[in-house]
C-alpha cells in the first residue's frame, strides 16, 4: 500500500470547510489506498484544531463532536512514537520551523515517505 506523511493542516483540509485541500490524495486515503504514516503528535494536533475550530464557532459542537468520533475510527494511520529528540529540536533549529513542524519534516527525511502539508514555509522544504 502506498504511504504518505500528512501534516494536520493538509488532513484537516478535508474535515473542515473553509480549509483548501488537495482531493486526489485525500481521496486514496479515504478510499484506504493510502496508509498514513505519523508522528505521535498528529492526532493531538488534529484536535486540537477542532477544538479551535468550535471555538471561533466554523462549526457546530454537532459536527466537533462526529468529526471526532469519525477521526477516532479511522484505521489507515500507523503512528511512531520512536523520535530522537535531539534531532527535532536540530530539525527545528536548523529550519526555523516548530518542533512540532520538525516531526513531519524528521519523519519524511527518515523514512523517505512524502510530506503533504498546506504550511507554506514547510512545503518549501519538502
Amino acid at each position: 500500500m502506498e504511504q504518505a506523511i500528512f501534516d494536520a493542516s493538509f488532513f484537516l483540509s478535508f474535515l473542515l470547510p473553509d480549509e483548501e485541500s488537495c482531493q486526489k490524495t485525500l481521496r486514496k486515503f479515504i478510499e484506504g489506498e493510502l496508509l498514513l504514516v505519523e508522528p505521535f503528535i498528529f492526532s493531538l494536533e488534529v484536535i486540537n484544531a477542532l477544538r479551535y475550530a468550535f471555538a471561533s464557532k466554523r462549526i457546530p459542537k454537532s459536527k466537533l463532536i462526529s468529526l471526532i468520533e469519525s477521526f477516532q475510527k479511522i484505521d489507515n494511520i500507523d503512528y511512531i512514537y520512536d523520535f530522537n529528540l535531539q534531532e527535532l529540536v536540530k530539525t527545528s533549529l536548523k529550519f526555523d520551523i516548530s518542533v512540532y513542524d520538525s516531526c513531519y519534516l524528521y519523519l519524511s527525511q527518515k523514512t523517505g515517505i512524502k510530506l503533504y502539508s498546506l504550511d507554506k514555509k514547510l512545503t518549501g522544504l519538502i
